[in-house]
């Protein structure tokens, strides 16, 4: 989602998030997707995109961006690296600089590294390479097999919630084939929520609060 202004402003294409989408839930269901096996997340972007860009190349590019967006994403969906595992360390580098076996099944891994670390490759049944830059820094891949039904149902202007009639300000909704995995989302408490009470907290909470609890022991 960092790239979301320029792929709109210069591609002119509607990105799912920018650098002021404030809505956790919505980021971690990116994040899940992007680093959740290939099979599995196209299952999810085939009904919410027609194409996906990834920055490669190293040095700082989604790759090591990548370990942050798998703990965004256990943070809403806690089964994605599991409770014994909030900060979703088995998503990563070992110290070698190979992927973990999470990361290296994960489609962000496989667009980044496609063809250029050896054995990796992506399904070009899922994903179709249509544009690499130069020097390979980016790349963009069209998704295979988008769902019509879903795409339309997302542009139809009375799927849109908006906060009067007539407003320009309407907030789309998913489609209601992703209606079971979004049922699946644990709403995110942030930091200044944590003081309330609540019947059941997530793993990545319990150590947030934990942590939070030793720094004061320590003062």
């Amino acid at each position: 989602w960092d790239y979301g202004y320029q792929i709109t402003g210069i591609g002119r294409r509607t990105s799912l998030a920018d650098g002021n989408t404030w809505n956790h839930e919505h980021i971690a269901t990116i994040g899940k997707t992007l680093t959740s096996p290939e099979k599995k997340a196209w299952n999810t972007i085939r009904h919410l995109a027609d194409y996906v860009l990834v920055w490669a190349g190293g040095h700082g590019d989604d790759l090591a961006k990548s370990p942050h967006l798998a703990r965004i994403g256990n943070s809403v969906f806690p089964d994605h690296c599991g409770d014994d595992d909030p900060k979703c360390n088995r998503f990563g580098f070992f110290s070698d600089e190979s992927p973990t076996p999470m990361m290296a099944k994960s489609l962000l891994y496989k667009l980044v590294a496609n063809g250029v670390k050896p054995g990796v490759t992506v399904s070009e049944a899922l994903f179709q390479e249509v544009h690499t830059t130069q020097n390979g820094l980016m790349r963009i891949y069209k998704v295979q097999n988008i769902s019509e039904e879903s795409k339309a149902w997302i542009a139809d202007p009375n799927n849109r919630v908006c906060d009067a009639p007539g407003s320009w300000y309407c907030v789309g909704q998913y489609p209601p084939a992703l209606e079971k995995l979004i049922s699946r989302r644990i709403n995110f408490a942030q930091l200044e929520d944590f003081n309330k009470g609540t019947a059941s907290k997530s793993a990545y909470t319990r150590m947030i609060e934990k942590e939070r609890a030793g720094a004061k022991g320590e003062l």
